[in-house]
This record gives C-alpha cells, sequence and structure tokens, in this order.
C-alpha cells in the first residue's frame, strides 16, 4: 500500500508542468498569457485576486523599470493555477499583466478597438528588487510598443506592441464620450464599438466633495451649490454663503478628460453624457478656456510654464492625477504655487503664492484619497460638516448626508460610480491590421473569475481602503454573512451609469 502511495506522488509530481525558474514567461509551453489595461483604483484587488488563484511557490513578479524607484504603470504576475478556477486546469501556466498607465479610459478604447498599446517586454527583463515604497518584485522590465498619440500607432511594422484583453475603468464604458469623457486628441467611441464590449459590474466606491479648510465647516454644501461651482454658474463664494471673506474666487482642482474620476463628477453633476442627446447635459469647465482671468505669460515648457493668476478671478485646474488634485487642493490653501504638466503636453503653473491668504478651493477626488488630507477635507452634502473616511467620523455639529459606507451600502449616499469590466465579444480589426477575436477559452475563464473575485466582499474587508468600497449584489447577497453584509451594497446601476440605480435587495 505504502509503494502504491508513493507512485502516485511520482506520478503526479510529472504530470505537472515545472515551475517557472527564469526571466522568459512567454517562453513557457502553454503559457496563457492576458493582458488587463485600465484604472488604477482596483489594482491591489487584481493583484491579490491573481494571487490566490495562482499557486504560491510558482508566482513570479514584475514590474516596468523606466521609472524604477518611482510608482509603477505596468505590472504582471506569472504562475501555475491553482485547482477550482472554472475552465481553466489545474497547473495551467498563467501570465496575466496589468497595464495601469493612462487610467480609465485605457480600459476601455484600446480594448473595443483591440488596439496595440505599449507593455511590458519580458524578453528584456533584469534581476529585481524593492521599489521606493518597499515592494519587492522578482524582475525589472523595459516597455515596448506605441500608444495611440504616437505618430508611427498604426504603423504595424513600427509597433510591437500588445492587445488588451480585457479592460477596467472607473465608470462604465457608456460615460466615455465626447467632448468632455475623451482623453486629449482621442475619439470617442462609437455605439457599435461599445455594442462589441460585454460589460460587468465589479465593485462601488465613494466619490467625495472635497473643499479647502479655508472653507468654514459651517458653510453648507448641496448638490446645485458644488455643480455649479464645477460648471462655472457660481464662481465666488459669497453666492454660497455670503458671510464669507478673504479670497472668495472659485478655485476648481479637476482631473484632465477621459479621467474615470473626472467623468463621474461630469455624470452627477451635469448628466453628462448621459442626458446629452435631450440637450440636458451642462459642460463642465476647463483649464483652457474657463478661467475668468485667463492664462498668462510663459512658453508652456517645465522651466518657462503658462502661469495662471487666482487672484484674478475663477479660476479652473487640469490635473492629470488623483495626487495632483490633492496637491491643488493643499496648495491653494496654504497659497503656494502648483505647477502640472498638463494632458496636452504643456506644463502650466497656478501662482497661488500671489495672495498672502488661503484660496477656497474645491475638488474632483474619489473617497479613496483619504489619508492624503492635507489643508483639505472630505465634505457632506445637503448640510455642513465634514467626514473622515479613515476613521468614519463626522466633525462635531455636521448636518446632511455624510460619505459613509453606511450610507453607500444603503444608497443614502449616492455619489457613488461602479467599476466595471470589460472585453470584447466579437472579432475586431484593429488600425494595425490585426484581426483580433472575442475572449474565449481559458483567458476568457480567467478573466471571468478575476472579475468575480476583485469584487468579493471578503477581499473588500480585507483592503486597506474598504471605509470607502463595496462589492455589489449582482454577485453576493448582502445577506448572505456577516462579511457580506458589512461590505455589500443593496443596489446596483449594474454596469451603465446611465441608468438608475435598481435594489436588489
Amino acid at each position: 500500500m505504502k509503494l502504491n502511495q508513493i507512485s502516485l506522488a511520482v506520478a503526479v509530481a510529472l504530470a505537472a508542468p515545472t515551475a517557472f525558474a527564469n526571466i522568459a514567461p512567454e517562453t513557457v509551453p502553454g503559457v496563457q498569457k492576458i493582458v488587463l489595461s485600465g484604472a488604477t483604483a482596483p489594482d491591489g484587488f487584481v493583484e491579490s485576486s491573481v494571487k490566490e488563484m495562482l499557486q504560491a511557490g510558482t508566482i513570479k513578479s514584475y514590474r516596468d523599470n523606466a521609472n524604477a524607484t518611482l510608482a509603477f504603470q505596468h505590472q504582471a504576475w506569472y504562475g501555475l493555477a491553482k485547482a477550482g478556477i472554472p475552465g481553466v486546469a489545474v497547473n495551467t501556466p498563467i501570465l496575466l499583466v496589468k497595464r495601469s498607465k493612462g487610467g480609465s479610459v485605457w480600459g476601455v478604447d484600446p480594448v473595443a478597438r483591440a488596439s496595440r498599446i505599449e507593455s511590458l517586454d519580458f524578453s528584456a527583463c533584469t534581476a529585481g528588487g524593492a521599489d521606493l515604497n518597499g515592494k519587492v518584485y522578482d524582475y525589472f522590465c523595459p516597455t515596448k510598443g506605441l500608444d495611440p498619440e504616437s505618430p508611427n500607432f498604426a504603423n504595424p511594422a513600427l509597433n510591437n506592441g500588445v492587445v488588451s484583453d480585457f479592460g477596467v475603468s472607473d465608470v462604465s464604458p457608456a460615460l466615455f464620450q465626447g467632448p468632455y469623457n475623451v482623453e486629449f486628441g482621442q475619439g470617442a467611441l462609437t455605439s457599435s464599438e461599445v455594442a462589441k464590449l460585454t460589460i460587468k459590474p465589479v465593485n462601488t466606491v465613494i466619490m467625495g466633495l472635497v473643499a479647502t479648510n479655508d472653507v468654514p465647516l459651517t458653510t453648507a454644501l448641496s448638490r446645485a451649490d458644488y455643480g455649479n461651482m464645477l460648471s462655472g454658474a457660481v464662481q465666488d463664494w459669497t453666492q454660497i454663503d455670503a458671510s464669507l471673506a478673504g479670497n472668495t474666487n472659485v478655485v476648481v482642482c479637476r482631473r484632465v478628460n477621459g479621467s474615470g474620476t473626472q467623468a463621474s463628477y461630469n455624470w452627477f453633476f451635469n448628466n453628462f453624457p448621459c442626458e446629452s442627446a435631450f440637450n440636458g447635459a451642462v459642460p463642465p469647465t476647463s483649464m483652457y478656456d474657463d478661467n475668468a482671468n485667463g492664462i498668462g505669460s510663459g512658453s508652456g515648457t517645465e522651466s518657462d510654464p503658462y502661469l495662471i493668476d487666482p487672484v484674478g478671478g475663477y479660476t479652473v485646474v487640469n490635473n492629470s492625477t488623483s495626487g495632483d488634485v490633492a496637491n491643488c487642493l493643499k496648495r491653494a490653501q496654504s497659497h503656494t504655487d502648483h505647477k502640472i504638466k498638463a494632458d496636452n503636453g504643456k506644463w502650466y503653473q497656478v501662482n497661488f503664492s500671489n495672495s498672502g491668504d488661503p484660496f477656497k478651493a474645491i475638488g474632483v477626488l474619489s473617497a479613496d484619497s483619504f489619508g492624503k488630507e492635507s489643508g483639505w477635507t472630505y465634505r457632506n452634502i445637503y448640510g455642513a460638516g465634514s467626514f473622515a473616511p479613515a476613521t468614519q467620523t463626522a466633525s462635531a455639529g455636521a448636518t446632511g448626508i455624510a460619505p459613509s459606507k453606511a450610507n453607500l451600502l444603503s444608497g443614502a449616499w449616492d455619489f457613488a460610480v461602479e467599476l466595471t469590466m470589460q472585453y470584447r465579444n466579437a472579432s475586431v480589426t484593429n488600425v494595425q491590421g490585426d484581426t483580433v477575436a472575442a475572449l474565449a477559452g481559458v483567458k476568457k475563464a480567467f478573466a471571468d473569475e478575476l472579475i468575480k473575485r476583485s469584487g468579493d466582499p471578503a477581499k473588500i474587508a480585507l483592503n486597506t481602503k474598504n471605509p470607502v468600497y463595496a462589492a455589489l449584489p449582482d454577485f453576493y447577497d448582502p445577506f448572505a454573512n456577516a462579511t457580506n453584509e458589512a461590505h455589500t451594497a443593496m443596489g446596483s446601476h449594474q454596469g451603465n451609469m446611465c441608468k438608475p440605480m435598481v435594489r436588489k435587495y
């Protein structure tokens, strides 16, 4: 009997492929390379889901090395599939590549169009190590391929980029419409292109109303107040609170077009694009044409940026990242200059130092930026006061509705967007001439399981940002167990933010 057990163990060992032991994962026989591009917000959920689907002793990690001491823009994980993944045989070699460069729109447009885009070059990886944040990777890799803004993008002989198998976006693909929700220099998807995507909701996150500390906590904010400041209909804070003094020009620290975060604000406050066909949408303001005092001197280079004087009137700042938005708010409060590289490739500097007093600014930030509050706070809606997502506590005497986890779950805080993942359901021929089939087989099976696990309430419970995230009832019953009840919303937009929220429980 013992001999039979030993023989069986040897047979199983011989049947399993050898764990990857070099730096060329694409050369492993039978490897399934799956490329996911898009929003950065779910990177933690994606990484934890991938790692729990692969056998621990076989996993190798990768990241770009162009900025090895800075935040990654590309990551990847290789390993052998665990048992129990529907449609994926145990020991299947999997290489999951995650491109975070560019944000949400990159989880939509290049997926629908099957475009080649920049990604990791696994043929030239070198030994890894710790990055600036102390996170350790097995390998650092350069990138290859071109993005759409390159003049040689459409030339297949000059573009050796990869095609995304599926994408992730902070908001549903239907919201990425022109002219306000597409990235600089790019065109929106057509209805036929959107129809080639299978869209699946993953989870939901609180979006915030934020204001600098120079806006007193006693100043009440309504949806109309905030929206009118974003759209430029209100340009002076005394229109909202006549008691305010000091710098009363409204400053808006927004995101660039094509940002999923910006698209969520355009949806909630401007009705865009959901009502655009019926002339029911209001244009959001932009740095390029909506500063009351105009853009002053400068040539737009890093050493000689275009200058904006916020003392002169209503001021809008288009920031490329959420970190830039947080810094814009911080510098408005501390009245120190804020310099950014905009989506048009030019440099701009907002001269907050032109005043000896703080500025009253609002911003465009999801609540998962909690912990970055410096000179600004999250505010309640339809009332006064601030709210701290990290501790789930409101300021003394706060009124209105707080951006709390409890209000997210019940639907009382309805300024929340649903992160979606999507893949092609039809064959697409891209501009490089490649005919790319719909996602199918092992790749689709792995992607479907990853999508489901990324929205798991148990995973949200373990995430450090869990106070602002919730699972959706599309996949999970909020009353199945205590974890589900604490982390699953009652309703869903079902992957389309232009649909009203449907309560499922």
